[in-house]
């Protein structure tokens, strides 16, 4: 499959899978993807949201981002981190993947590269958990910062707070988790009472995936979207 861009015709080729380790040995990965000025420029590591992958910046369509990036001298690396579909289920905390995954993906594409520092576009709960990273003080080799749909401080409507603080706690009694693929295939038992609850409740998305974590969080304030761009300060000596 060929894409065009930029005025000309290139293959589609599939990235270099990059495997390694989070800081509590979790297995994720990178997928790298290249042009041939790309060493001129910082390398930029990209970040999915929850129960996605790292191909979601790669859909079937002409122009993606990753081949913008790509056309403008950009060294792309895409981070699988413990929220992708890609991966084997887990049970994760946006903590556990600010501590543990993006400091690791980080050094991953810096000793892949001998760069000493990059660029970061993250996006949804990516972009919570690797920004609660940056103000940490976790990830001092990131220059800028380009966050979309959420970052640090996501404005909570008033039914998305009580969904938070009572229904969560009172679906915790019968589940530890909640799987979104419950809205393609629910196991026996609670999950099946969720799902069905969700089907009479919740029509907000026509995916059955998508509306099981929005019955927990919906409605989603429109001031919710946008993207930010943070640039590290930088200090001489």
């Amino acid at each position: 499959m060929a894409a065009s861009l930029g005025g000309h015709v290139r293959p589609r080729k599939a990235g270099e899978i990059i495997k390694f380790a989070a800081r509590d040995g979790l297995e994720l990965n990178l997928h790298h993807y290249a042009g041939d000025g790309a060493r001129k420029t910082e390398p930029v590591i990209v970040v999915h949201g929850a129960g996605v992958r790292a191909n979601l910046f790669l859909p079937p369509v002409d122009e993606t981002f990753v081949h913008a990036l790509i056309d403008a001298d950009y060294d792309v690396w895409l981070l699988n981190w413990r929220a992708s579909i890609d991966l084997p289920p887990n049970e994760w905390t946006l903590d556990d993947a600010a501590v543990h995954d993006h400091p690791a993906a980080v050094q991953t594409v810096l000793d892949r590269t001998g760069a000493k520092t990059l660029k970061a576009v993250i996006h949804c709960q990516g972009s919570t958990s690797f920004m609660i990273s940056a103000v940490a003080g976790l990830l001092p080799e990131v220059t800028t910062i380009v966050s979309n749909a959420v970052a640090l401080h996501p404005l909570v409507p008033r039914l998305s707070w009580l969904k938070s603080r009572y229904a969560t706690s009172t679906v915790g009694r019968f589940v530890k988790y909640l799987n979104p693929q419950w809205g393609l295939s629910a196991p026996r038992g609670w999950p099946t009472v969720i799902d069905w609850w969700v089907r009479s409740t919740h029509h907000e998305c026509n995916n059955p995936v998508c509306n099981t974590p929005v019955s927990l969080t919906a409605p989603v304030s429109p001031r919710y979207g946008g993207t930010k761009t943070w640039t590290t300060p930088r200090t001489n000596g």
